[in-house]
């Protein structure tokens, strides 16, 4: 019957051809969803590296200091940032509060090219904090040891990378305990830097630890190399400085006003912003998933016409059959045996759309045309969109081939 079914639909080419187009054009969509749902699930399993639970960001704001920018020397407000950590400290339901320079989940963010020994540049992300904040989030050290007392004065700067930065500056299964890594970037010019900036840059960066990961822009974000820094007296400078809130269980919303009144009852003139991280989350979360949302509503949309289209070419290519299943039926063919004969058919026609669509949909990891459809989450969104359009394809089969399979050998043969 296989055999049968694929003679009839290269008989019926020329008719076929708009089926098969569709069809390949609906693959094509379904690939692009499902690649990048199956790329957004495999990143939403692998462990977010640190603890978001009972955690807030304080983004604490001068509000009298004018802006300073480019390579004008910016006054540091070190003193401030203690004087607002030891009155928050002091709290009672305070767990633990660190300087963090860039909070998780947000937009904000800080990258920077890092050379080895090699001379190999690594783009990273970076951020600044001590180990306290560290390991208050629960972020797990892996290899080395956190920073230390014997870090303080030394004319190095530690730092803590994750495993991919790892992987991808020194190459798998490397030691990168004690190694040097120089911060670089040639756009800026360092010759005109005030004096205390130049030495900052070019002051030797080292891995003292490794950690499993950081992902600072929540789970659904692919895998990127990261960098810690240590943070040192008189690194905030300028209008603003972050912290990182950690709070007993069960502390609720009015706590927050106590930490906004201490922090401006303490520095005159700064004023605090307030946010749990697991708001942050789920913020991130819903910018992530919305143009999925709306891409799979479109696409829902884009197969219902599809079957509806489908059906409706069926119909009429059972009508324009008539004659030919009306004498299948007299020469004893069940209804049964129409009606798998028409589903195989347009199996068949589905089949080669999904063909088609699969040469184009190849080239989305080969030309990197969508950054989250890699080969890893290629082949499995394959895998479901020919699933999902061949069940499509069936379901807009049943209608008429069970009209087909009611036809009664005597009427069928009096069709004109």
């Amino acid at each position: 019957m296989l055999r049968h079914a694929l003679k009839l639909v290269w008989n019926r080419r020329r008719s076929n051809r708009l089926v098969v187009v569709e069809i390949a054009a609906a693959f094509v969509v379904t690939f692009v969803l499902a690649a990048v749902s199956v790329n957004l699930w495999a990143n939403y399993r692998r462990p977010l590296g640190f603890d978001y639970e009972n955690v807030w960001s304080v983004a604490v704001n001068n509000t009298r200091a004018g802006s300073t920018s480019g390579l004008v020397e910016q006054p540091s407000y070190s003193a401030t940032q203690t004087e607002v950590l030891r009155a928050l400290r002091a709290l009672p339901r305070t767990a633990a509060v660190e300087p963090l320079m860039v909070t998780p989940f947000i937009n904000s963010h800080w990258q920077q090219s890092f050379a080895g020994d090699d001379n190999r540049q690594t783009l990273s992300m970076t951020n600044r904090s001590t180990a306290e904040a560290l390991q208050a989030i629960g972020v797990t050290l892996a290899e080395g040891r956190w920073f230390g007392a014997e870090d303080e004065g030394q004319d190095y700067r530690a730092v803590l990378v994750n495993r991919a930065f790892v992987r991808e500056a020194f190459g798998p299964d490397a030691d990168a305990i004690g190694r040097r890594i120089d911060r670089v970037d040639p756009d800026i010019p360092v010759e005109r830097m005030p004096e205390a900036q130049r030495r900052a840059l070019l002051r030797e960066v080292r891995i003292v630890g490794v950690i499993d990961d950081f992902r600072q822009w929540g789970e659904f974000a692919d895998e990127s190399t990261y960098v810690i820094s240590r943070q040192e007296p008189g690194d905030e400078r300028g209008t603003s400085f972050n912290l990182l809130l950690k709070v007993a269980p069960g502390t609720g919303a009015s706590f927050e006003e106590q930490v906004a009144a201490t922090i401006e009852s303490v520095a005159p003139g700064w004023v605090a912003s307030i946010t749990p991280w697991r708001q942050l989350r789920e913020t991130r979360h819903a910018t992530t998933l919305l143009p999925v949302k709306v891409a799979a509503t479109v696409s829902a949309f884009f197969l219902a016409l599809v079957v509806m289209g489908l059906i409706g070419v069926l119909w009429q290519d059972v009508v324009r059959r008539t004659q030919e299943i009306g004498l299948r039926r007299a020469l004893g063919a069940r209804g049964g045996a129409v009606r798998r004969q028409i589903q195989l058919e347009i199996l068949a026609v589905g089949a080669l759309g999904i063909l088609i669509g699969a040469v184009v949909a190849i080239q989305f990891p080969l030309l990197e045309l969508v950054t989250r459809i890699d080969w890893a989450s290629a082949i499995p969104g394959m895998a479901l969109a020919a699933a999902l359009i061949l069940v499509l394809v069936l379901l807009g089969a049943l209608y008429p081939s069970w009209l087909a399979a009611r036809q009664e050998p005597a009427d069928a043969l009096r069709y004109e």
